[in-house]
């Protein structure tokens, strides 16, 4: 049987709802499967073998009125029945209903979102058409992911989502804390656990272990293992928190640990580039992880550390400003400036942080003036600046600190950026590399010619 629902409406708005309606009978011909007027009357037949148990009465009763009227009113909707209306109009295919519930939980509803993120997360990641809330969702947890991993539903969590979590590299934790966190979700997954702490919270005794219970363990954790960067995890926490359950985790990779750990041999398989963290970076030369990198040789850490962040901050880009000194003097001054540098044909970049900037003349600089031209000539003082080259596929990354504090930066006419007036020399598009006052030599040639060259102001968030 058909069921007919009836609208008594003035003549304009019967035409302007006639026109929504058809456009949402082309998109969704599930709900509208014909639409006429019979005196003055909007007349709908809705389909009853078309029904859909998964759509309640109440949010069902939303998406006609939205139908009928264009007006979507969720205020005094439940977060609940709103999540619902979004599998609803995901189901039905009303992509113009999509948008806007996912913006209105989004903006409205994110308390409620980060207090039922589990829930939340289950039910969004499996609708095609909304990637914009999967996003957010996820890129909330990764901004700060203690409270979602401390939530008393985290050991129900799906092992798909948990495991796209731990492959994101803007995830802002320490990987020692991932470790813990796998532990406590994956001995949840063993059944031997669920029984015997059914009805109280039980610490894990792990001495009390079997074999059967880390072959259980190691079986739920076994996907997530390839993407824990075991290398940047202290010894004395390796000790306390991995050492235990070595059972669990592979021999190869648990010897690759070990070999790192103890005689410095650079792991064979856990060679991930550190997480990004909120490290962003608007440049067309490095890529987020290597700008973690950068901001752990400015606080000197040998353990990748993701805090405190820093913000880089374009100041100059050659192909957007040309090579012009002026430009990049004017900009490069008075501020911690990190600079990178594209050599023409070669993969490999380099580059420069000076906590100084690079400075022009003042007061204090050597100065005299010739038949041609001023001249100045200045050194400027400093612990804290580095020079770096991240190598290409035959070649490693190397960092040189200044070892020379009186001779770090030298400033003078002409120079673009200048360390140790030789360590690396940068006129223009020429520069040239030449080890004196920093610890290594960055490149195996005495010059190079630039592809490509940016400048930001780096400043702790």
């Amino acid at each position: 049987m058909i069921t007919m629902l009836l609208f008594k409406l003035e003549k304009n708005q019967i035409l302007k709802n006639l026109m929504r309606t058809q456009m949402f009978y082309v998109r969704d011909r599930l709900i509208l499967k014909l639409l006429y007027l019979i005196n003055g009357q909007i007349v709908i037949m809705v389909l009853p073998s078309l029904k859909k148990p998964n759509i309640s009465p109440a949010v069902f009763l939303l998406i006609l009125r939205y139908i009928y009227t264009g007006i979507l009113d969720l205020i005094n909707q439940s977060s609940f029945n709103i999540l619902a209306l979004l599998v609803a109009c995901d189901e039905l295919m009303l992509d113009k209903l999509v948008n806007h519930v996912q913006k209105h939980l989004i903006n409205q509803e994110s308390t409620w979102l980060q207090k039922n993120f589990i829930f939340a997360l289950h039910t969004v990641l499996k609708l095609q058409s909304c990637k914009e809330i999967q996003e957010y969702i996820m890129t909330t947890i990764c901004e700060d992911p203690q409270p979602f991993f401390e939530l008393k539903e985290f050991p129900t969590l799906n092992k798909d989502i948990l495991l796209s979590l731990v492959k994101r590299d803007d995830l802002i934790i320490e990987e020692i804390d991932i470790w813990k966190y796998l532990l406590k979700w994956g001995t949840a997954q063993s059944v031997a656990f669920k029984e015997s702490s059914k009805g109280k919270s039980q610490e894990i005794d792990v001495t009390k272990w079997k074999d059967n219970d880390f072959s259980s363990l190691k079986k739920s954790l076994d996907p997530f293992i390839p993407y824990i960067r075991f290398h940047e995890i202290s010894r004395e926490d390796f000790y306390h928190h991995i050492r235990p359950y070595k059972k669990a985790i592979p021999e190869n990779i648990y010897e690759d640990i070990v070999a790192y750990l103890m005689v410095n041999i650079m792991p064979k398989f856990s060679t991930l580039p550190s997480r990004c963290g909120s490290v962003n970076i608007d440049s067309v030369i490095i890529e987020r992880n290597k700008a973690a990198v950068i901001t752990n040789w400015i606080e000197k850490r040998t353990t990748l550390v993701r805090k405190p962040f820093y913000r880089f901050t374009l100041t100059y880009r050659a192909t957007r400003d040309g090579f012009n000194f002026n430009t990049f003097n004017a900009k490069n001054q008075n501020n911690a400036v990190l600079g990178l540098i594209k050599i023409k044909d070669s993969k490999k970049i380099i580059g420069g942080y000076s906590p100084i900037g690079f400075k022009s003349r003042n007061d204090d600089a050597y100065y005299w003036v010739d038949d041609y031209d001023d001249y100045y000539a200045q050194w400027v003082s400093t612990n804290n600046s580095f020079i770096f080259c991240f190598g290409d596929e035959e070649s490693s990354t190397v960092l040189s600190c200044v070892k020379d504090s009186s001779c770090a930066i030298y400033s003078c006419s002409g120079s673009w950026m200048n360390f140790g007036n030789s360590d690396l020399v940068l006129n223009g598009q020429n520069g040239s590399c030449s080890q004196c006052y920093y610890e290594n030599k960055i490149l195996d040639t005495n010059s190079f010619v630039v592809e490509e060259l940016e400048t930001f102001i780096v400043q702790k968030n």
